[in-house]
């Protein structure tokens, strides 16, 4: 999560002045699609200088207020240095299934291109004046952590971004953070809990996940099976005869093309 501010007032000279610019119907330069590495941060209501919505460049045919539902027609506010990507360009982040579009002016993200010129976009996750206080605040917060990627804009794991990208990537809509304490979830798994079979009796268990972009396709993974017991990689199902008596602890991991989950549960088999 990052800490971030309004740009200064010349920013935001320099902001109405390309939003003037673009509904007189002045030409903008095409540019080509092309892949970053960047640190991946998120800010919302609660964190964000002054606490709201408020952003420093609302772009034509906006709001004028952070938000979006991440299509490419209406792509979820960012924020990062101007000199870094220049105001209304747009991004795709993979593993949020989601356009983005440059609004707002983030203070870290200037410290960091002008110290090194490495990209860092905090993300807009939401939020409402409810999420000042308890609990929502610490939800927001904890939501924006779980969706912040690697550690630093040094970090070699930062993901890989898409700027100026084509208009039929995967997308879903459902937002960030849903107040007052719900955390989007690309994939949700329920959990079969603990499991007890008997040795060498046929074992059918089901696990069931849901995909949040229904484009996706699932694949299944089990990591500490009973022996005898496999999981089908397409459907999720658990089958077969389990061979050795014991306890074992079992890990299903679920994934799609950028994203995965996973839960953990007990199987027990038994003489009888």
């Amino acid at each position: 999560m990052a800490r971030r501010r309004r740009s200064p007032r010349a920013l935001l000279v320099l902001g109405a002045l390309v939003v003037a610019l673009a509904v007189l119907g002045a030409p903008t330069a095409a540019h080509a699609q092309s892949n970053v590495q960047a640190f991946m941060t998120l800010y919302g209501w609660a964190d964000n200088s002054p606490p709201g919505p408020g952003i420093a460049n609302p772009c034509p045919g906006r709001s004028g207020f952070a938000g979006g539902t991440g299509t490419f027609s209406d792509p979820v506010t960012f924020a990062t240095d101007v000199a870094e990507l220049g105001w209304c360009r747009v991004i795709y982040v993979p593993y949020m299934k989601r356009y983005f579009i440059h609004e707002d002016e983030c203070s870290e993200c200037d410290a960091n291109w002008n110290s090194s010129h490495l990209y860092r976009f905090d993300m807009w996750a939401g939020g409402d004046a409810d999420s000042r206080k308890k609990p929502e605040k610490r939800a927001l917060r904890a939501c924006e952590s779980t969706w912040t990627r690697a550690n630093s804009v040094t970090d070699p794991n930062n993901p890989t971004v898409i700027v100026d990208p084509p208009s039929n990537l995967p997308v879903t809509t459902a937002p960030i953070f849903s107040a007052p304490t719900t955390c989007w979830t690309p994939i949700s798994i329920t959990n079969p809990g603990k499991q007890s079979s008997v040795l060498d009796a046929p074992v059918t268990v089901q696990i069931t996940a849901v995909d949040a972009s229904p484009s996706e396709t699932l694949t299944y993974r089990a990591t500490g099976l009973p022996v005898g017991l496999s999981i089908n990689p397409a459907t999720g199902l658990i089958s077969g005869s389990p061979t050795v008596l014991g306890r074992k602890h079992v890990t299903v991991t679920v994934s799609d093309s950028v994203d995965a989950a996973g839960v953990n549960f007990t199987w027990i088999i038994k003489r009888h």
